[in-house]
């Protein structure tokens, strides 16, 4: 049994896979990157030449914004090889984890190549960000499976503080503690366990709240530039929001994302969300066009040098395709309650108005976290495990279950259930018991969780 990483293999060179080997090198613990050999070269050809991709991976680690290298050092202490010549290299590794393309075929060949090579005793994880990880380990022996899971980081690895461990069913839960230990203490990582479901936690809300934001926007005839006004700081969220943070994944990964997750919830009436006709054709019209996000220049926005040299941000008319000059959205409701400070108040008081944002937010609150508690217990077990994936994943400052509390579960329930938003029976039993809430609070700090399987609170303790 593992009780010390102290060296490490990352497989895959990309953008994650290297920001992983990065944070690895800064924390201290020796990492070997691997990745294919240069399509032009072949066994005996110079090393430069050989590992020429995972070399690139270096140079982009050196080059990236925000840097995710500890110290410009720390590049040219991470080891480099390719999966022919150096895959031996792994034996000596505590850890390996796989960081290749989403396909899973492919991760599959590669985990059979793992198991022949790795130390009986080295842990050995995927960093898929959906993909079942009974499936990737099925056609495995049982020892195989007994020390692998799956590791989903968040990019970028170094700042995101979110870390998803998933174990399957065969996992040593004795493993599986040694590693949360593991990656708390020395990764520095918020540990989210998650069910082996698609998408897992952070994914499924990012792709199905994603998907219900853009429906919502072409029904109702909001802008870009209102959707990412209502869904940004005003709610506690990054500048980001909705729009740009499309553009910042890459509307062609999203999309993709958004489509593979279709067939694999026949069981989730969201699922619909996915369907949307005029989403959908605007998604391929966008990348039809190449109109990808940041990584092509332009998406939902495109950033335009004005005639003083200045960079402006111009967003995309959903209709005519044509992008617009900044215009600060007005809403009356934003405009009284933006500067309240308390962000639980802040939303409480949006919720409760009779504009058009209120009427989004409505919408979108009242779907986002009804489907939260619906989510209970298919992908976990633990209110606090969804409202932290969404905290530390995607730097929320409150998860669905803290905003709920914000706006009161029992007055909440009749509205989200009037605009065909029903929560799930729990919550309904939670609030039958005399359970007013989520969070148990005594004078005024968190002590506790309700629990559906148990209908009581449980008492909160570090992590998740």
């Amino acid at each position: 049994m593992i009780w010390t990483i102290r060296k490490a293999a990352v497989i895959g060179s990309g953008t994650m896979g290297g920001g992983i080997a990065a944070l690895l090198t800064g924390v201290g613990i020796e990492t070997l990157l691997l990745d294919i050999p240069a399509r032009d070269s072949k066994p005996g050809d110079p090393a430069q030449q050989r590992n020429a991709v995972a070399l690139a991976g270096i140079e982009r680690l050196r080059s990236a914004s925000p840097t995710p290298l500890f110290d410009p050092a720390d590049a040219d202490k991470i080891q480099i090889g390719n999966l022919e010549d150096d895959l031996g290299q792994v034996a000596d590794c505590d850890w390996i984890i796989e960081v290749v393309v989403e396909r899973l075929d492919v991760k599959q060949s590669l985990m059979s190549r793992l198991a022949s090579v790795a130390r009986p005793d080295a842990l050995i994880s995927t960093n898929t960000s959906g993909l079942p990880i009974a499936q990737i380990s099925a056609h495995l022996d049982a020892d195989f499976r007994h020390r692998f899971m799956g590791t989903h980081f968040f990019n970028p690895p170094r700042y995101l503080h979110l870390l998803e461990i998933i174990p399957g069913a065969e996992t040593d839960p004795v493993l599986v503690r040694a590693f949360v230990e593991f990656a708390e203490k020395t990764l520095g990582k918020g540990v989210v366990i998650c069910k082996d479901t698609p998408n897992f936690i952070g994914n499924r809300f990012l792709t199905l709240i994603g998907m219900q934001t853009v429906n919502a926007a072409l029904d109702g005839g909001y802008t870009v530039e209102e959707i990412d006004t209502l869904t940004g700081t005003l709610i506690g969220r990054p500048r980001s929001a909705s729009f740009r943070l499309l553009d910042i994944i890459g509307i062609d990964v999203f999309h993709q994302i958004a489509r593979n997750l279709h067939p694999a919830i026949p069981h989730d009436p969201a699922r619909t969300l996915l369907e949307h006709p005029g989403a959908n054709a605007l998604f391929a019209r966008l990348i039809e066009k190449g109109w990808l996000g940041s990584k092509s220049g332009q998406g939902f926005y495109k950033t335009i040098k004005n005639d003083a040299g200045e960079r402006e941000f111009w967003s995309l008319d959903l209709n005519t395709f044509e992008y617009l000059p900044p215009r600060k959205p007005l809403f009356d409701s934003v405009t009284r309650h933006a500067q309240t400070a308390d962000t639980g108040a802040r939303i409480r008081a949006l919720f409760n108005e009779n504009d058009r944002a209120a009427d989004f937010l409505r919408r979108h609150l009242a779907f986002y976290l009804a489907y939260a508690s619906q989510r209970i217990p298919e992908i976990a077990d633990s209110l606090v495990s969804i409202d932290n994936a969404q905290k530390w994943g995607f730097s929320h400052e409150l998860g669905p279950f803290e905003i709920w509390d914000a706006l009161g579960v029992a007055e909440s329930l009749p509205q989200f259930e009037a605009l065909g938003f029903p929560a799930a029976d729990w919550v309904k039993t939670m609030l039958d018991q005399g359970f007013e809430s989520f969070y148990q609070r005594e004078d005024g700090q968190i002590v506790g969780v309700y629990s559906p399987a148990d209908r009581a609170y449980h008492p909160i303790g570090g992590g998740s």
